[in-house]
């Protein structure tokens, strides 16, 4: 009954696996394999590609409409349409890499390390020093197979006290972590062409 749930730091946590690890198109499972979310992105209008979660027993979590120059048009549950970026807040004073939502009680939630390289980790009332859920990114397990590293997916740690909001995080994460993603790109893309580009002016000159 419990077999999603593994022990992390004297707590329990609700172990989560992206199958694929695409915060746009992926499942979203417990280490059984049970479903608890799925994911797809409807890319049928191109101007304005659509991002649908849905529950393990198909409910509609949540939905938003993607948009380039300004924050996403997000529902979520029975709430009103509203801009991604009124419930996801982020803050500038004291760290500008802080997003801040608010849950259906009013009880306000921080995603710590919304920016590239790093991997977004939350923070409620429960614990000042300790996440309530943190993303641990894929990546090849030397341990395990020096010659043949197996890659290890992508998994979202929840803390057990968080359950009851699990909808509010899950959403939460897929829209920053496909934010941070495309800036992680960008930054990468502008620092190798700034490479090149020197090395071809050492060449020229």
């Amino acid at each position: 009954m419990f077999s999603h749930l593994v022990a992390t730091s004297e707590e329990l946590f609700i172990s989560l696996r992206l199958e694929r690890d695409n915060p746009c198109n992926t499942t979203i499972v417990d280490p059984d394999g049970n479903v608890f979310y799925t994911v797809a992105t409807d890319f049928s209008d191109p101007d304005k590609p659509v991002t649908r979660v849905h529950d393990g027993v198909g409910k509609l979590v949540a939905e938003w409409i993607w948009r380039d120059a300004r924050s996403d048009l997000l529902t979520i549950r029975d709430l009103p349409q509203t801009p991604a970026s009124a419930w996801l807040k982020k803050s500038f004073i004291p760290f500008r890499d802080d997003v801040k939502f608010q849950d259906d009680t009013g009880v306000e939630y921080v995603w710590k390390n919304n920016k590239p390289g790093l991997a977004l980790q939350l923070f409620g009332p429960q614990s000042k020093t300790q996440p309530v859920a943190r993303f641990i990114r894929s990546y090849k397990d030397y341990k395990t197979d020096r010659e043949n590293p197996p890659v290890v997916p992508s998994t979202l740690l929840l803390d057990q006290r968080v359950e009851p909001i699990r909808d509010f995080i899950v959403t939460s994460f897929l829209l920053l972590e496909r934010r941070r993603r495309e800036t992680e790109t960008a930054t990468i893309n502008r620092a190798q062409s700034g490479a090149i580009n020197g090395m071809i002016g050492v060449v020229s000159s």
